[in-house]
């Protein structure tokens, strides 16, 4: 009877040790800890809150997408942000795009601001547009609205345009249709000079 005695009381004691040691654990832990050392902290960008929440921009952005006929179009700028009055509205700065005009001939553009319309599938240039193609030809307007999902370009405002031996002004611009069926057609006062031989 003993033996049988002797194992109750042993088990008996290590149900009331096991969780005391368990305590003591814990305080040891809690109380040799070291406090915590800000400078230690891992370290994040240093980014104005407040305004990130107001303004809700976004930095260096990049819209990347294809036409229906399947030349590309590549967008970056400085900054994005939607405008509150019209959600479908972005606006963005100092914009750089990148369009396809044929199988050997591309279009870079350059301007000031920008706005992307989501309802209407556009963008809006504007604030010195500058262009230029890899055929040699070179643009410049106050205002060229590019559609996202045709190859259309408009400009209804005055544009201008140089390359080898010609130079041409218009009132206005408007180029639509698909690679090697583009329509291109100037309005409103439509200045050309054609110096043969030059090219």
């Amino acid at each position: 009877m003993a033996a049988p005695n002797r194992y109750s009381t042993v088990v008996t004691w290590v149900k009331v040790a096991l969780p005391l040691l368990a305590l003591a654990l814990l305080s040891t832990m809690f109380l040799f800890s070291r406090k915590p050392n800000p400078d230690a902290a891992l370290p994040f960008a240093e980014v104005d809150i407040a305004e990130l929440v107001r303004e809700q921009r976004v930095s260096q952005p990049r819209f990347a997408g294809t036409l229906e006929d399947g030349r590309e179009v590549d967008l970056v700028a400085a900054t994005a942000a939607p405008q509150p009055a019209n959600p479908n509205r972005i606006h963005l700065t100092e914009v750089e795009a990148s369009l396809t005009l044929a199988a050997e001939d591309r279009m870079r553009l350059t301007a000031g601001e920008g706005a992307i319309d989501l309802a209407a599938r556009n963008v809006s240039l504007e604030g010195q547009v500058s262009a230029e193609t890899t055929s040699g030809l070179s643009l410049g307007t106050e205002r060229l609205i590019v559609a996202m999902d045709t190859m259309q370009l408009a400009a209804p405002g005055t544009i201008e345009i140089v390359g080898d031996g010609i130079s041409l002004t218009a009132g206005a611009m408007d180029m639509s249709g698909p690679e090697g069926a583009a329509f291109v057609s100037f309005t409103g006062g439509v200045r050309l000079l054609y110096e043969p031989g030059t090219r």
